[in-house]
């Protein structure tokens, strides 16, 4: 049963096409059904995008992420852990979107997968985590099972228990969910075949690389300079001296418009309204602590308040955690419990937007020791010797006395715990790596051992404390929580501002008149969320320029209401966008005209040197820079990366050459020592080298042409129809 029940787990869907990654989930509950019934539309039929006219419906969207939610249920330890709604929705259609994609672009290449290469693929190769769904204690893969399992699912049954206790209807659910798994399997099969058959396919057409390239790559990449260099930049020219006029940015508009596309944009004015607690829900919650911490006051004897606690409890509905080992709570909470008897009532304590009333209840002996432990790590990096010198310098330390605490402060690498002494909290047995927790579990308490040797490098441990003791404890919060009467408020001044506009008046007036000030975003394109919602991105590309989107709450935002103030359509971009760029592309262009002119004056005087370090006999302020053994990945200390620099290096000769023209300034250099790779060294690598290039000219050629397919695709997006949240 244990096979069968790792067998259960499995979902296909975790296995995205092109990365193994696990999404969060939100329950579909804030889909607009009364769209769907204006719309003649069910949730069967209606659509929540489409690409290249290829229909993606809602159905299938919602089912994708019902098994996300089923898988991270699976995975996750804590299920009341927040959702990342936009992380989740977004890895979802990106999904559905790029699946749909793959299949269109599969299909112009001719590419099918038949039923017999997934039987074969099943039976002769089972996917690895098949196989590990599969496979007993000894690591023996169970293959007989698993072929009658997946020839025949309806044997199930027989895996299930005594037969006797087990109904009819359970054996046909476990026998049907079973083939449902097996069809999902498929599904995922034939997907990553097609993937892996398209990106075959655009391998071969990329994968050859001429060996004399490779050679003179690997020769250029490996060849170091040691130089001088004097720079010209333009930072110190006047700009308001130098004069664009209109005619030289529209002749260069016109000369080069063809290499400025641009995206569908938009941009939105909004004003936001904070969520915040009002007056009257700040005085509702220092009446109702008052009212607890009067009562706990008047109340003379533990026992009495123990009762206390008891009644408000109820009243203000508190919560009870059941016995938890120590390592598992918050150890600010297990601090307010040290050395309290049961029963206690301690608080009130703030934490946050609220406050909080403690009781020990009980404390009981668990079965399993949990310690606590301080540590100074120090990193083996590259001298192991060094590393343990240093380890067993400080075991020394802190076995004669000195604080251990301090001394984990000053020398513990480990940044996470130094700053707390090295306190590292209550742990239990398989949450440290084994040669650390064996060290802190075969110690007594007060010991401190080492040096002890992980991957992460030498520690020095002191054990702090060793029990098995398990808490239940109850709570009662005071949350400074915002009314419904509050949120409600927030909204109607939202929804009148949006009516206000909607009648012919202008949003910055009426912003001001409840002393809000209206924001403006730059132009944005569809593939970013604004301010973490992919709903407002989306309404803000569906409405009219000038039309007002309804009032939407975002999480660390509040309300927001926007008014979409402009659009730019696909296409070339107009002058009007481009002309401060080309403004700043001309003026760069007639800085460096005239640091020319510099370069070219100081070249005259210097280049008769035999060490460009003379040129300060001319001028005292001028700055040689020098670099040693400069590579072309490499940069210029002083210097940002200049492309054409590097490329005019890389082709210099020993001596101070002409003034070269870079990217972002005029540079006089002389090169001191130029060291060229060998291409007879080179060659000694060659086979592998070229093989390393074949397999990155292979990748690149895949995300190079998948996103050109993407960004010509015609993807509409629907999901603001249906939610919100995302």
């Amino acid at each position: 049963m244990g096979t069968l029940t790792n067998f259960r787990k499995i979902s296909p869907y975790a296995l995205a096409i092109f990365v193994i990654v696990f999404v969060g989930f939100m329950v579909l509950s804030d889909a607009d059904i009364s769209t769907l019934i204006r719309q003649g539309q069910t949730l069967q039929t209606a659509e929540i995008g489409v690409v290249n006219g290829e229909k993606i419906l809602y159905k299938d969207y919602d089912e994708r992420l019902q098994k996300q939610i089923e898988q991270e249920r699976n995975q996750s330890q804590n299920p009341d852990e927040e959702l990342d709604y936009v992380r989740l929705h977004q890895t979802i259609w990106n999904q559905v979107v790029d699946n749909v994609l793959i299949n269109q672009e599969a299909k112009k290449m001719g590419i099918k997968v038949s039923p017999e290469e997934v039987r074969d693929e099943l039976i002769e190769n089972p996917p690895d985590y098949l196989k590990r769904s599969f496979t007993d204690s000894t690591g023996k893969f169970l293959r007989d099972i698993y072929l009658e399992l997946i020839t025949r699912p309806e044997s199930y049954v027989k895996y299930l228990g005594d037969p006797s206790k087990i109904s009819q209807e359970e054996k046909d659910e476990a026998v049907n969910r079973l083939r449902k798994d097996l069809m999902e399997i498929e599904e995922y099969i034939i997907k990553q075949k097609i993937y892996n058959n398209v990106q075959r396919n655009l391998s071969a057409v990329n994968s050859f690389v001429s060996p004399n390239f490779v050679t003179k790559k690997q020769v250029f990449e490996n060849t170091t300079i040691d130089l001088k260099i004097i720079a010209f930049r333009p930072n110190n020219l006047p700009k308001e001296e130098i004069k664009i006029d209109d005619s030289e940015i529209k002749k260069y508009y016109d000369d080069h418009k063809r290499f400025y596309e641009q995206k569908e944009q938009a941009k939105i004015k909004y004003v936001m309204f904070p969520i915040q607690p009002s007056a009257d829900d700040s005085a509702r919650a220092q009446r109702n602590l008052f009212e607890i911490q009067a009562a706990l006051s008047n109340a003379t004897t533990p026992e009495a308040r123990d009762s206390v606690f008891e009644i408000k409890f109820s009243e203000f509905g508190g919560e009870t955690v059941d016995f938890t080992p120590v390592n598992q709570i918050d150890a600010q909470v297990l601090d307010v419990f040290k050395g309290l008897p049961n029963k206690s009532v301690v608080g009130p304590f703030d934490q946050g937007n609220k406050t909080i009333f403690y009781r020990l209840d009980e404390r009981r002996q668990g079965t399993n020791t949990v310690a606590k432990a301080s540590h100074i790590l120090i990193k083996i990096n590259d001298n192991k010797d060094s590393a343990l010198a240093i380890a067993n310098n400080l075991l020394k330390q802190a076995k004669s006395g000195k604080d251990f605490a301090e001394l984990a402060r000053t020398n513990s690498q480990d940044p996470g715990s130094a700053m707390n002494g090295g306190d590292l909290g209550y742990f239990g047995t398989g949450q440290m790596v084994a040669p650390f927790e064996a060290a802190v579990f075969g110690a007594k308490i007060g010991e401190i051992v080492g040096p002890v040797e992980t991957q992460f490098g030498y520690h020095i441990i002191k054990v702090v404390d060793k029990i098995s003791e398990e808490i239940k404890y109850s709570t009662i919060s005071i949350n400074l929580n915002i009314s419904n009467t509050t949120k409600n408020q927030i909204l109607r001044e939202a929804y009148s501002i949006m009516q206000q506009v909607k009648e012919g008046q202008n949003f910055d007036t009426l912003a001001a008149r409840i002393n809000k000030r209206a924001s403006e975003t730059a132009f944005f394109t569809k593939d970013r969320p604004l301010f973490n919602s992919w709903y407002l991105t989306n309404m803000a590309f569906s409405a009219e320029d000038g039309e007002v989107i309804e009032p939407i709450e975002l999480k660390n935002y509040g309300i927001i209401l926007a008014q979409v103030t402009g659009k730019k359509p696909a296409g070339i971009a107009s002058l009007e966008d481009k002309k401060e760029e080309i403004k700043q592309l001309l003026l760069k262009r007639k800085q460096l005209d005239i640091l020319k002119k510099q370069a070219d004056e100081m070249y005259q005087k210097v280049k008769g040197f035999a060490d460009l370090d003379q040129a300060r006999s001319i001028d005292s302020t001028i700055n040689v820079m020098t670099a040693n053994s400069y590579k072309p990945s490499g940069v210029i200390p002083g210097l940002s990366k200049d492309a054409v620099l590097t490329q005019k290096l890389m082709n210099g000769k020993i001596g101070i050459n002409e003034p070269i023209r870079g990217e972002n300034g005029y540079y006089i250099v002389q090169i001191v020592n130029k060291n060229i790779a060998k291409e007879s060294d080179i060659k000694a690598n060659l086979k592998m080298s070229i093989q390393q290039q074949a397999a990155n000219n292979s990748q690149n050629a895949f995300y190079i042409w998948y996103q050109r397919v993407k960004d010509n695709a015609k993807i509409e997006d629907f999901r603001a129809k249906y939610f919100k949240e995302f």
